[in-house]
C-alpha cells in the first residue's frame, strides 16, 4: 500500500506540480526532463563537495538497464555505466539562487558543456550552452523530489563516480 501512495504521490507531482516548497539549496534529488534523442526520464541526486555542486543520475523512470557511455570522447570512459556517472559538476553558488560556472555533460552526443543554473521554487531551471554567457545554448527545468518519492525507484545506493570530470 505504501509504495501505490508513493507512486501516485510521484505522479501527482510530475502531472499536476505541487506546491513551492522551501528549498534553500539544490541538493537532493530531482526529476530530469525527458531526454531528446532517448526519450527517458531520470532521477538525478545532486550532492555539494567542496563548496561546489555534482550532480549524477540514480535512476532511470522506465526501469530499462543503464548502458554505458558509449558516446565519450575519451575512449577509456566508453565502459562506464551512466548511472552513478556524475554529468553536472562544478557548479557553484552565486547569490541565494542562483549557480554559475558549471559544466553539463550530455550522454547522447558525449559533449560536454558550460552550464548556469537558476533555483526557482521547486524547480531548478538550467541553462546549457556553447558559450560561457548562456546565449547559445538551451533551458532544462528539473522538478524537486522528496526523498520519500523516489524510495520506489531507487533499488540500491549509487555512489558517484567522479571519473569523467574535467577540472
Amino acid at each position: 500500500m505504501i509504495k501505490i501512495f508513493s507512486i501516485l504521490s510521484f505522479l501527482s507531482v510530475l502531472l499536476f506540480g505541487n506546491d513551492c516548497k522551501n528549498i534553500d539549496d539544490i541538493t537532493g534529488y530531482w526529476l530530469s526532463p525527458k531526454d531528446e534523442l532517448s526519450g527517458r526520464s531520470s532521477i538525478v541526486k545532486i550532492i555539494k563537495k567542496d563548496g561546489k555542486y555534482f550532480g549524477y543520475k540514480v535512476a532511470f523512470l522506465d526501469s530499462i538497464p543503464s548502458g554505458n557511455d558509449v558516446k565519450n570522447e575519451r575512449y577509456s570512459l566508453r565502459d562506464r555505466k551512466i548511472l552513478g556517472s556524475v554529468y553536472i559538476y562544478n557548479l557553484e553558488r552565486n547569490s541565494n539562487n542562483s549557480y554559475i560556472n558549471g559544466r553539463y555533460y550530455d550522454f547522447s552526443i558525449g559533449k560536454t558543456f558550460h552550464s548556469k543554473s537558476r533555483l526557482d521554487c521547486d524547480r531548478l531551471i538550467f541553462i546549457i550552452s556553447v558559450d560561457n554567457i548562456g546565449m547559445l545554448g538551451s533551458k532544462q527545468i528539473y522538478q524537486y523530489l522528496d526523498e520519500d518519492d523516489v524510495k520506489f525507484y531507487i533499488k540500491e545506493e549509487i555512489q558517484p563516480d567522479f571519473s569523467g570530470i574535467d577540472n
